[in-house]
């Protein structure tokens, strides 16, 4: 089971991320929006390389959450295939496996962003 559903959490997970970075850009005051749009980015790690936040197009967002669907789903399977090596496994084992490739892409994305916001003179 954990083989079979590795993935599925993975993208599962990130979405749910995603809809509260969502739920917090929708409420007013820039600390929310600020802390959403950092959520979105950690649940999207791709957004960032499509451009955004400098180009904000429709299609630029369907991009990057198809790209990061199919990124956190490889993450995922690759993590319930390195915790069921061995003989037994269960979630917190995939849990130790995800955690630390987890951590590097949304460090990662957010030093993409960092990046982005200096060219941009934002920084």
């Amino acid at each position: 089971m954990l083989r079979h559903r590795g993935g599925a959490v993975a993208v599962v997970a990130s979405l749910l991320l995603a809809l509260i970075g969502l739920a917090l850009v929708a409420l007013p005051g820039p600390l929310t929006g600020v802390i959403g749009f950092l959520l979105l980015v950690a649940a999207l790690p791709v957004l960032p390389i499509v451009g955004v936040p400098a180009v904000s197009a429709a299609s630029s967002y369907v991009l990057a959450t198809v790209a990061s669907c199919v990124l956190w789903f490889a993450v995922g399977h690759l993590s319930s295939r390195r915790a069921t090596r061995r003989a037994i496994a269960s979630w917190p084992e995939w849990f130790r496996e995800y955690r630390p490739l987890a951590i590097g892409i949304w460090i990662g994305a957010l030093l993409a962003l960092g990046v982005s916001a200096i060219v941009l003179g934002a920084l």
